[in-house]
């Protein structure tokens, strides 16, 4: 009900304002002069209630004068210009100030709230129902700082949310009303909401800082969208970039160490600085322009700093924008030649391996999964666009680019095996027993794959039979040195492949000689295995 009178109270003088105006009743001087009186009346009203012992109600009135004194000093200087417009907003201050004082004396948040709201509002309600420009987003950060500075130690809810809901209503209001063909006009409301997370971040009460530097920091991300937007198409769009990365910074140096809410951590690491980011590349014309990738660098920097301002435990969020972003200019700095960038690829990923060794950051496995999947797709590329018979196997830019790519998933796995992401917790045995898998296998495929595209079908032929045949006879002899049945089982199974290729595929073979080489190298190999197994059954009998 409170709220609802002082509004429609300003309302009401505003209408009587606009209606002296239109008329020619009363003179400028005389309009301001009267509003002045008004609040004078209900200053002393509310006085003479305090007196009284009706303490909250007299709160209110005076409340309500400040509100009254604030519409007068925008009508007395940005709307009428009968005084400087410095003078008047200073003046508005001065009056908050006041109220806030005996907000704080009395502990009372209400007269709190009607005052601050009241003085947030005049603008709005002033002759034109309309206000807009980089006046009217001064005077709203002088409001909202004064109001942060008296609400000190003191748990106010209800103000707490009016103060950020103040700050993206004005922002809102400068982007209505900015000239986007002016760059003051276009970067004010950023500018505006980035001054009123410092003055959260200053003056504000630990329990609703960061809450508040969020709603702010959120809005100029916002704002400064829609000031990249329009930048994007201009002579000068790097104006944008700089408030950009202020905003980064704040984020990083107000709201740390992260919160350990998830939705708080990851927009304060993680989703704010990637769209200040976005919003400096769109304002620069993406990765392509001339200081795309410097700008993209400079994030990573940031990142990398804010990762070490934070507890080794929380640093996580700033080096995965610190991995993608530098994911980013590599793969943009090396997109014209596929091997160069798949190299390039790999060596990032390795480096982000040993970044999450270090650190502990298991977040950085999205930024080297990423490297290595890319890097997979560009070796593909490169093997699918040799001849299908090459005379270079193992020593190609395709073959050269997969292996170096599975050696470098390995690292990862291994990585993945022997890191402990959280003091007191082992690392997954999974993760073990997939790594001493992956390297042997994926390098038997790869080799595979070189041997069966090597020189012609005939000669391609007769390898694979005798790869099958020599990689089996070597993990039988490795399971029998290991004692590992599995491995064993293995190398018999791919030396009975050989066998079947022999008789299949390769007795199609059109040269003779190189089929019976072939056929007595696979016998020769196959007579060794049935030797050991033998042995190994003549002992057995023995026992």
């Amino acid at each position: 009900m409170i709220g609802f009178a002082v509004l429609i109270l300003l309302m009401g003088i505003g209408t009587f304002l606009s209606w002296a105006i239109r008329n020619d009743i009363i003179s400028p001087a005389g309009r301001v002069v009267l509003g002045l009186m008004a609040a004078g009346g209900f200053t002393g009203a509310g006085f003479w209630l305090r007196s009284r012992d009706t303490v909250k109600f007299g709160n209110v009135l005076l409340a309500i004068a400040l509100a009254i004194v604030h519409l007068c000093s925008w009508s007395a200087g940005p709307r009428l210009h009968l005084v400087p417009d410095a003078v008047a907003l200073g003046f508005a201050a001065l009056a908050s100030l006041a109220l806030s004082a005996l907000a704080l004396a009395d502990e009372d948040e209400t007269l709190f709230v009607v005052g601050v709201g009241g003085a947030l509002l005049a603008p709005f309600v002033t002759a034109s129902g309309r206000s807009s420009g980089p006046l009217t987003l001064i005077y709203g950060w002088v409001v909202i700082t004064t109001g942060l500075f008296a609400m000190r130690g003191r748990e106010w809810r209800v103000a707490a949310k009016m103060m950020g809901f103040a700050g993206a209503l004005y922002a809102g209001v400068g982007l209505v009303g900015a000239e986007w063909n002016h760059t003051t006009d276009r970067l004010t409301p950023p500018f505006f909401a980035l001054a009123c997370a410092w003055s959260a971040a200053l003056f504000a009460i630990e329990e609703y800082r960061n809450g508040l530097v969020r709603a702010y920091l959120i809005t100029m991300a916002i704002a400064l969208l829609a000031a990249a937007s329009q930048a994007a198409g201009s002579t000068h769009p790097m104006e944008v970039a700089p408030l950009a990365l202020a905003g980064t910074v704040s984020a990083y140096w107000i709201l740390r160490p992260l919160s350990t809410d998830l939705a708080e951590w990851l927009l304060d690491g993680i989703v704010l600085p990637m769209a200040f980011l976005a919003t400096a590349l769109l304002a620069a014309g993406g990765l392509s322009a001339p200081n795309g990738v410097a700008i993209t660098l400079i994030w990573g920097g940031a990142s990398a700093a804010a990762a070490l301002m934070n507890e080794q435990e929380r640093r996580g969020p700033h080096y995965l924008v610190f991995g993608l972003t530098t994911l980013a200019a590599v793969a943009y700095q090396l997109r014209d030649d596929s091997l160069l960038l798949g190299l390039g690829l790999v060596a990032h990923a390795v480096a982000m391996i040993f970044l999450m060794r270090k650190e502990r950051a298991q977040l950085v496995t999205i930024p080297i999964a990423l490297a290595l999947i890319s890097a997979l797709t560009h070796a593909r590329d490169l093997i699918a666009a040799r001849p299908a018979y090459v005379s270079n196997p193992f020593v190609n830019p395709g073959a050269i680019l997969l292996l170096l790519t599975l050696v470098a998933w390995w690292r990862f796995f291994d990585a993945m095996a022997t890191t402990s992401f959280r003091a007191g917790v082992e690392p997954d045995e999974t993760w073990q027993r997939f790594a001493r898998v992956f390297l042997p296998v994926s390098l038997f495929f790869w080799g595979l794959l070189e041997l069966s595209s090597t020189i012609s079908y005939d000669v391609a032929t007769a390898l694979v039979t005798l790869y099958f045949a020599v990689v089996g006879v070597g993990a039988i002899n490795f399971g029998r040195v290991r004692g590992i049945p599995l491995v064993r089982h293995i190398g018999l199974g791919l030396c009975v492949v050989a066998a079947l290729l022999a008789l299949g595929r390769t007795s199609h073979v059109e040269s003779g000689g190189l089929k019976a080489a072939t056929f007595v190298l696979v016998s020769l190999f196959l007579l060794a295995v049935a030797y050991w197994y033998r042995k190994q059954g003549e002992v057995r009998g023995k026992r």
